[in-house]
């Protein structure tokens, strides 16, 4: 068996990869020094995925893996993440704690967005890798360590050693040797292999039937950018699992892609001038934060990042809302007759809206244990939100409230539990792989709230939101991690979809809900379908349609009612009555806004 099966791809590109791979794991050797290695390509194509598979296939695959990101941690504690520290060091110091690189000992200390680290610490990782030691703050003597050092980053390193952003010294000593991962754009035909990978693993884990990508789809899969590479291919084939209610995948399904359309809400295309993965970033953030009027906690929550991974980024490519965007060269614009702009309309506009509530809270996070682990899931958790359609409202260092149905639409409830599900998958694979990511204790909440938008902008009424927090409060109060409960305003908008289980507990005095189980198809609540009653004169009337089809006189019927009347059910008991030879009945879904 393929030991590097798991880095999936045919492309020229990626077997490039997986030949240096190969070759440095074929000539180690037990108990041998290894060479620091950087992995080096854009956000998203795997380089976190390297980095595991070079620890499990390596010499070391007994010793630990410590996975550590040097953005998401505050600056003020990675240092004692790194190092340790003793009792008394600092304040609320109460014991002494070992550092990641004494933990990694005899394993691996992975170090992931390793351009972003701080000036003030650089030279004390190179000490540290120098000298095979490291001491603990508060410390007085050095203590061995011996930890196979990998590094990952997105930046351009040799760039930013020009511009004295990072220690020409650090650099070399992390870059013994390099590895490039190509971005998913210039994998040609890897992106369908992926994407059949990541559908028949979304329907393995939901429960779903197995389903299949068609030509439509993969045409548009292959024409798109992807510029969130690997990562963002998997969250939109896990959307369009989730959301396919056929067995085929079709283009429309996928849903809109970030950058492929200005209005579908994703940043426009790249600016001819980004020809350089810096620029291109730049570029990125840039059309980001235009969107989101430069908020950060919005910006980071739109790319599936840290607030301090934007920050960083802001004060690398030097960005302030005051800079003009760089336009791409080309023809000068014709000159027009001078006019008076039209006055912007800056109104308020209001309208009351369900909006469907997600609470997540991360539950092993402990203080200073549990920075690194935290941070990197829920950077998780807010790309999953992202995923299926959410808007982060507020972020805690342990958890995050997201809203779903803020643009119009009829599934916002059935979105928000998609994304719940998706969260606490994706925590469990977490946990499998590295047994260290914590658990996750998830609350959906839907309620009326008003709504103001000014030009594109959306917002929730401050008060009308605020008034929401004690109900997710107490719907997760006392709940486990790995739990995810539903509030009695949002069971009746779950309950003919997803597996409900009622509690003892309440929320705002109204029963809650353990959600425990994926979607389910049909017009029952599980099988149990009530008796029909009423609309027969509606019944007769498409009876009498079908008898005028059934004779060559094709007709074209439209039922329409408000949300809950039964529609559906009305169709489904004229198809169930009427099984004639040479009938065929087609279905599909939509909505009437996407």
């Amino acid at each position: 068996m393929d030991e590097l099966a798991e880095l999936l791809g045919e492309s020229p590109t990626i077997e490039v990869v997986r030949d240096k791979l190969r070759r440095l794991l074929d000539r180690q050797r037990e108990g041998q020094r290894l060479p620091a290695i950087l992995i080096q390509g854009d956000t998203g194509t795997g380089k976190g995925l390297v980095a595991r598979l070079l620890h499990r296939h390596s010499a070391r695959s007994r010793g630990p893996f410590v996975d550590v990101n040097c953005a998401a941690i505050p600056e003020a504690l990675l240092e004692a993440e790194l190092f340790g520290f003793e009792r008394g060091a600092f304040t609320d110091a109460r014991r002494a704690k070992p550092g990641l690189f004494q933990a990694a000992h005899g394993g691996v200390l992975f170090l992931d967005e390793v351009g972003l680290l701080p000036e003030s610490l650089q030279a004390k990782l190179l000490t540290v890798i120098e000298e095979r030691a490291v001491r603990r703050l508060g410390s007085t003597r050095s203590e061995p360590t011996d930890a196979w050092l990998i590094s990952a980053t997105n930046t351009d390193l040799p760039a930013a050693v020009v511009a004295r952003r990072f220690r020409d010294d650090l650099y070399h000593r992390l870059a013994v040797l390099t590895l490039d991962l190509p971005p998913l754009r210039d994998r040609g035909r890897d992106i369908l292999l992926l994407a059949e990978q990541f559908l028949a693993r979304a329907c393995a884990e939901y429960g779903l039937p197995p389903k299949r990508l068609d030509p439509g789809a993969q045409a548009r899969l292959l024409a798109f950018a992807w510029p969130g590479n690997v990562r963002e291919l998997g969250n939109v084939i896990e959307r369009a699992a989730l959301f396919a209610d056929a067995l085929v995948v079709t283009a429309e399904i996928l849903g809109p892609l970030q950058g492929e359309d200005a209005r579908a809400g994703g940043p426009g295309p790249r600016s001819a001038t980004a020809t350089t993965s810096d620029e291109a970033q730049r570029e990125h953030l840039l059309a980001a934060l235009e969107q989101m009027g430069w908020n950060i906690s919005h910006t980071a929550a739109r790319l599936g990042i840290a607030r301090n991974t934007v920050y960083a980024r802001l004060e690398k490519f030097g960005l302030r809302p005051d800079l003009p965007r760089k336009a791409a060269p080309g023809p000068p614009e014709p000159v027009a007759p001078a006019a008076v702009p039209p006055a912007p309309d800056t109104g308020m506009q209001w309208e009351r809206r369900s909006i469907a509530l997600l609470r997540a809270e991360l539950r092993s996070a402990d203080g200073v244990d549990g920075w690194a682990q935290s941070s990197r899931a829920l950077e998780a958790v807010i790309a999953k939100v992202h995923s299926f359609g959410g808007r982060v409202e507020e972020v805690t260092p342990t958890g995050l409230v997201a809203a779903f149905g803020l643009d119009p639409a009829e599934d916002a409830p059935r979105r928000a539990a998609h994304a719940a599900m998706a969260i606490q998958k994706g925590a469990e694979r977490a946990r499998e792989s590295s047994g260290e990511s914590p658990g996750v204790t998830i609350g959906v909440h839907v309620a009326p709230l008003l709504i103001g938008r000014v030009g594109t902008r959306i917002e929730i009424d401050a008060g009308a939101q605020r008034a929401q927090w004690p109900v997710l409060d107490q719907l997760l109060q006392g709940k486990a991690p790995g739990e995810t409960v539903a509030s009695g305003a949002a069971a009746p908008f779950l309950e003919r979809r997803f597996e409900l289980v009622r509690m003892d507990a309440e929320a705002n005095g109204t029963p809650t809900y353990r959600l425990t189980g994926q979607e389910r198809r049909g017009l029952g609540l599980w099988g149990a379908m009530t008796r029909f009653v009423g609309r027969q004169e509606e019944l007769e009337l498409l009876r009498s349609r079908l008898t005028m089809a059934a004779g060559g006189h094709g007709q074209v019927v439209a039922v329409v009612g408000e949300a809950g009347v039964g529609k559906s059910r009305l169709i489904h008991e004229l198809a169930a009555a009427h099984r004639l030879d040479g009938w065929r009945v087609l279905e599909a879904t939509a909505v009437s806004y996407g």
